[in-house]
């Protein structure tokens, strides 16, 4: 994937860029890279757990770092809202 000039502070480690609802939450300021791993952390905790997957919006307004209307834009933007 090709990075865009003049981004610099918005570039992110391609492992997470492949999660594009935290990249794009990302770009938008609204999570931190810290906040984007310690979410996939939650998943794969959850995964392991064997309690049911959340996706990352859930986990993102479960801890007060997006709101419902930030989630649904994102979604929509993904064309899966």
């Amino acid at each position: 994937m090709k990075k865009e000039k003049g981004k610099d502070d918005k570039e992110i480690n391609p492992v997470i860029e492949y999660f594009r609802f935290g990249s794009i939450a990302y770009q938008r300021s609204y999570v931190t890279k810290e906040q984007i791993q310690e979410a996939l952390a939650e998943q794969v905790d959850d995964n392991l757990s064997g309690r049911p997957h959340r996706l990352l919006g859930r986990i993102f307004r479960e801890k007060g770092w997006l709101t419902e209307e930030q989630e649904r834009s994102i979604t929509e933007e993904m064309g899966v809202g």
